[in-house]
């Protein structure tokens, strides 16, 4: 299933990597792919992962998903 959240947040590549590892550790997840430009994370899952799900993968960043 493929699944696009946009990032708040990431002003740099670096963000966007931080953003692609905590979502490629949360259960279900096959592939992340960020883009940067568009403020744009695609999931490739098994299921749907829940937003606030998403979130809490990045509670401890300066990153939100809108």
């Amino acid at each position: 299933m493929k699944q696009e959240v946009t990032i708040q947040g990431m002003t740099c590549q670096g963000c966007a990597n931080a953003v692609k590892t905590k979502f490629e550790k949360i259960k279900g997840v096959d592939s992340v792919e960020v883009d940067l430009e568009n403020n744009l994370a695609t999931l490739i899952t098994e299921l749907e992962i829940p937003k606030d799900s998403l979130q809490t993968a990045l509670e401890d960043t300066n990153y939100k998903v809108v």
